[in-house]
């Protein structure tokens, strides 16, 4: 009866801490996402959201209609999205990224000179236009955003959290290195 009881008790004690782990997801929970036929594949921290909208890029005081694509999801007070868009015919790739980029920043209220694009090395990339990045932060909020275009798409990595959120930085370096080219 004693070993029937100390099997009990190794069994409860071992379903309480197999419970106390489940308990313990952690809070991103990293995953690999398909974003396009292409094979490009990003790293989200959450089970993604997907949409596909209309949207126009103001170029040279002209807007050029193109489908967007977009993944997201929100994790610690954070969103990651990830989007893609095919660039309209006659426009060239350097002034659709220019124009993406100009878009998000003027979302957040943020001028064109509060966020500098910056050359970035995406690993393995063998790409026609220079992969870049930014990072903003208003009175309110923050987000870092990178760019890279592929045969005739452009792709946005992002996220977005409040001005005070002191872990998006390195959930940011995470995202962005976890992004995969085929």
């Amino acid at each position: 009866m004693q070993a029937m009881t100390q099997h009990a008790t190794r069994l409860i004690s071992w379903l309480a801490f197999a419970a106390a782990l489940g308990g313990c997801t952690p809070a991103l929970n990293w995953r690999q996402v398909n974003v396009d036929t292409t094979g490009v594949t990003v790293l989200l921290p959450c089970k993604p959201d997907h949409a596909t909208r209309t949207v126009a890029l103001r170029v040279a005081s002209q807007d050029m209609g193109t489908n967007l694509s977009l993944h997201g999801c929100e994790a610690s007070n954070m969103q990651f999205t990830v989007g893609v868009m095919v660039v309209p015919s006659g426009l060239a790739m350097d002034e659709a990224m220019a124009a993406w980029r100009l878009a998000s920043l003027a979302a957040l209220d943020a001028e064109p000179n509060q966020a500098l694009p910056v050359a970035w090395p995406l690993k393995d990339a063998k790409l026609q236009t220079l992969p870049v990045r930014a990072h903003v932060v208003t009175p309110t909020d923050q987000a870092q955003w990178a760019w890279f275009a592929d045969g005739n798409k452009i792709y946005q990595a992002a996220v977005y959290g409040k001005a005070t959120e002191k872990n998006l930085p390195d959930a940011a370096e995470t995202y962005f290195s976890g992004i995969k080219l085929p």
